[in-house]
């Protein structure tokens, strides 16, 4: 306890201005750009669950964690522990105060019906429900979730128009119904559920109490809203370009705000605690402190190295840009407002998605395409991870222009091999190109590229890798067809570029060389 003030000076401060500035930055940002004028068409979800996920790891890495290094721990994994704390901190005070803003911004209307709604109500109270049940239209949304996609969801979206004066069909009534169940059930299983489920939720939309509920919701940009909106759009009827989907809402209008303003604060009196009582502990690094105070810079640090790898240089060139192409558009797919998860097939095959029929149909591109595309955010990690360390051993072997040749070449026969394999399955991710740099390393085993003492290590890194995500690939959900095709090919190609680089080189070992005089 000796040094707990001087700890407590040094890093508290940090912490608090990180957790409230984050929350406060996000909560202006969402009020001038989405509420008060939605100059930009941001679903939802990005603030109620992405953005606080991913959000308090910028400032958290950037400010907060070199001030954790004036502590001292028994084990690597201490300054990752108070990063954690305070990750978990602001996720909650910000999954709580956009819940906040939503509510507590949301402007009622009290009409007697929806022609009179006003512009920019977001809840909404009506005397009379009048619905035209001739035109009532469905769409169902599937979507894995969990680890290892083990959950496959169905939601169903049913509409109904509101009658009104004009019949313009702006005004539409959203009720929504879900269900989860397991992904590896097998297909018949599966199907049979869900016809058990869409005809049940028929007989629940037909028997809903459309005047029950006390107050509704306007929905605004956000995957619900979408969901109703392709249920409409199923309709051959003339539609305004702007349509209004509305939902019912549990409860009173007084009462949804609930404790929400309270568990902004109280998640923060929480993280604060914990960590001001985990302060304790460490010991504390006088050297570091004094260098911090002198604004001297480590020497080394393995996240700015880390984050140096997307730098296109040296040995990883392409490599890099290749990461960084990815990267950015995953990001593009997630702020247009694809599922930063699970994106479902309408949307990837919207991206330019591997499918037989349309593949061969003369969407010739989506075999590369495909490629740099990704079924959701950990997918991208795993192949992000998958890239990194199959590059280390091919791109100083080949040199940029033959891995870059080996990459594209590989993705594409994976690509091939998905739609003569699979009739009906949607492809994407970078897979069948990483398995077609992992097969050329498997090829350059046959070779002298590698040291021969050093092959069986090389070995024993990779083989668990390939054999473990071929056998994964077996209980469903992965484009083990797209995997092994890219395996086969990168074999092939990987041998054949090598023999072209050796026969290279040795043609301009036995030039004439000039001598100066």
């Amino acid at each position: 306890m000796e040094h707990y003030p001087t700890k407590f000076k040094h890093i508290a401060p940090t912490f608090i201005i990180v957790a409230f500035g984050t929350t406060i930055v996000t909560l202006l940002f969402r009020w001038v750009f989405t509420i008060n004028s939605e100059i930009l068409p941001i679903k939802e979800e990005v603030f109620h669950i992405w953005l606080p996920l991913i959000l308090p790891l910028i400032p958290i890495t950037i400010w907060l964690r070199p001030k954790l290094r004036i502590l001292k721990f028994k084990n690597d994994n201490g300054s990752f522990l108070f990063q954690m704390i305070a990750w978990g901190t602001m996720i909650g005070m910000m999954i709580t105060s956009n819940g906040y803003l939503k509510s507590a911004t949301g402007k009622l209307s009290e009409v007697r019906t929806i022609d009179l709604l006003e512009e920019k109500s977001r809840y909404v109270s009506l005397e009379e429900v009048k619905l035209n049940r001739d035109l009532g239209s469905a769409h169902t949304e599937f979507r894995t979730s969990g680890r290892y996609n083990q959950n496959l969801n169905f939601d169903s979206y049913f509409v109904y128009p509101f009658e009104t004066s004009n019949q313009k069909f702006k005004y539409w009534y959203g009720v929504k119904f879900h269900k989860q169940i397991g992904n590896r059930l097998p297909l018949e299983k599966k199907e049979s559920l869900f016809q058990q489920f869409f005809e049940q939720s028929i007989k629940d939309f037909e028997s809903f109490k459309f005047s029950e509920p006390t107050y509704f919701e306007v929905l605004p940009h956000s995957e619900d809203r979408e969901g109703f909106i392709k249920a409409i759009e199923k309709l051959q009827i003339n539609k305004p370009n702007k349509l209004i989907v509305i939902e019912p809402r549990e409860g009173n209008y007084a009462d949804r705000n609930g404790k929400k303003f309270e568990w902004i604060f109280g998640w923060f009196g929480i993280g604060v605690c914990v960590f001001l009582f985990a302060l304790i502990f460490p010991k504390y690094n006088q050297a570091e402190h004094k260098r911090q105070l002198r604004g001297v810079k480590p020497k080394s640090d393995e996240l700015i190295d880390m984050l140096k790898f997307l730098i296109p240089r040296d040995d990883h060139y392409v490599t890099s840009i290749l990461l960084d192409f990815n990267i950015l558009i995953f990001l593009l797919m997630t702020f247009s407002g694809v599922h930063i998860i699970s994106p479902n097939g309408i949307e990837l095959l919207e991206w330019g998605a591997n499918r037989r029929s349309e593949t061969t149909g003369g969407d010739w591109w989506r075999l590369v395409s495909s490629m740099f595309l990704h079924g959701g955010i950990m997918h991208l990690f795993l192949n992000i991870y998958g890239l990194v360390i199959a590059a280390l051993f091919v791109e100083p072997v080949f040199g940029r222009i033959k891995y870059f040749i080996l990459y594209f070449a590989s993705g594409i026969c994976g690509s091939l091999a998905s739609i003569y394999w699979y009739e009906n399955t949607i492809s994407v991710g970078a897979s069948g190109a990483i398995f077609g740099l992992y097969g050329a390393v498997l090829g350059l085993l046959l070779t002298n590229a590698f040291p021969k003492d050093g092959k069986i290590g090389i070995l024993m890194f990779i083989g668990p890798y390939v054999g473990v995500n071929l056998l994964v690939g077996l209980t469903g959900g992965i484009d083990n067809a797209a995997h092994i095709g890219g395996l086969v090919s990168g074999a092939v190609f990987g041998i054949i570029l090598y023999l072209t680089v050796k026969n290279s080189e040795g043609k301009s070992s036995r030039r004439p060389r000039k001598r100066l005089a």
